[in-house]
């Protein structure tokens, strides 16, 4: 007996959605992977002191902490996801050509303050965009996911490779590179038109009075928050004790190696699994990873607990989508993500950012044990989350 098969043009559609929804992710990952490592460099080549460096990174953290939530709420309310994402897009492209200008701390401060209004909100609703087309399609997210993993592989590696036969100054033209190619994808992404949110009020407060929901945004918030002095001063201070930018890059990518094959197996555990017991996961290895990268600057130590990014970082990216997806209804979903984002990378790593700096500037690479606080912190709300939700769908419909 023949088996039944799925119409080509069906499989087709598929695909090209999951290769589109890939694609943006590579886009928006491959300016974390010049940003994240590179970045504090050039402003460090520009002569600002720790102090400057650890604002400047802090402050676009903090502008989607007002950013992310209105253009969210606003996308919720239209159903339309896309078209601030290709106005948001465009601007960060023009804003990077402005850096060079000056290296006068509050001309660059003032835009960073735009890098944050528009390059932090595509996330969210590009995430938001992808779960709701894995769910309608059947695709598995965290396959399209490590793509942008990958980029940052890629990006990061690759910059490194570039800098140590140029300058720094490249690193603002592979930004604007990166944007450019960032743009050009967001106009291809699906447009899908959901309904309008179920609440006339805002979503947002609605959320913020659920218990369930602020434990949830505990464990999110102290495991990223965890990441701050790693984000603005792993690279300034490996450069320091006098690896090269190409072994910097290959710190960082061996870290997002790990990430990638995390989210390319690990479907199947995650599905199965509260979210409360992966963020646990997540915390405890945070606390063991900063430790050691406060203790030592050996090379061979370095990489041993850099994978664990799978962890500090992977699998507490799926904790957290995992939660809302199953969770939250989808007219509040993007109000949910945006939410999650904006506390957890905005105040609670913008936060930990601006710590960083005279943290970093006062005890240097002992910074991290700050950091495996942060990540203990988050191991108690993980516990708290799995005494508190019982993984009920649709927690939050009324």
């Amino acid at each position: 007996m023949n088996m039944p098969k799925m119409p080509l043009p069906a499989l087709d559609d598929r695909m090209k959605t999951a290769t589109i929804l890939a694609l943006f992710f590579v886009g928006l990952f491959a300016i974390q992977g010049v940003f994240m490592p590179y970045w504090p460099v050039w402003l460090k080549a520009q002569g600002l002191s720790a102090g400057e460096i650890g604002i400047l990174l802090s402050l676009p953290n903090w502008v989607r902490v007002f950013a992310d939530p209105l253009i969210a709420q606003r996308a919720d309310h239209t159903g339309n996801r896309k078209t601030p994402m290709l106005w948001l897009a465009g601007i960060y492209v023009v804003t990077v050509l402005a850096f060079p200008v000056s290296s006068n701390f509050w001309w660059l401060a003032a835009l960073s303050m735009v890098i944050g209004f528009t390059y932090a909100p595509l996330l969210p609703l590009g995430t938001t965009i992808t779960v709701h087309e894995c769910k309608t399609r059947d695709l598995d997210y965290g396959r399209v996911r490590l793509w942008g993993s990958l980029a940052f592989i890629v990006a990061s590696y690759g910059v490194g490779w570039i800098l140590d036969g140029t300058s720094t100054t490249w690193i603002v033209w592979m930004l604007f590179a990166a944007g450019v190619i960032n743009f050009a994808i967001v106009t291809r992404m699906p447009d899908p038109q959901t309904e309008r949110s179920l609440r006339s009020g805002s979503s947002l407060i609605y959320l913020l009075r659920k218990p369930v929901f602020l434990i949830y945004l505990g464990c999110i918030g102290f495991a990223q928050g965890a990441h701050g002095t790693y984000y603005s001063f792993a690279s300034v201070h490996w450069e320091s004790v006098g690896y090269s930018h190409e072994m910097i890059g290959a710190f960082w990518s061996t870290g997002v190696m790990a990430e990638v094959a995390l989210f390319a197996f690990a479907g199947k555990f995650v599905r199965g699994r509260h979210p409360g017991i992966l963020f646990a996961i997540g915390a405890i290895a945070g606390i063991l990873r900063w430790i050691v990268l406060g203790s030592s600057d050996d090379v061979w130590l370095i990489m041993l607990v850099q994978p664990l990014h799978a962890l500090t970082f992977g699998i507490t990216h799926l904790a957290a989508v995992s939660f809302i997806a199953r969770a939250i209804p989808q007219q509040l979903a993007t109000s949910a993500q945006s939410l999650m984002a904006t506390l957890s990378m905005g105040v609670f790593l913008g936060s930990s950012i601006w710590a960083s700096g005279p943290l970093y500037q006062h005890f240097g690479s002992h910074a991290y044990y700050a950091m495996a606080g942060s990540s203990a912190i988050a191991l108690v709300f993980s516990l708290w989350l799995m005494r508190s939700w019982r993984g009920e769908d649709k927690t939050f419909c009324d």
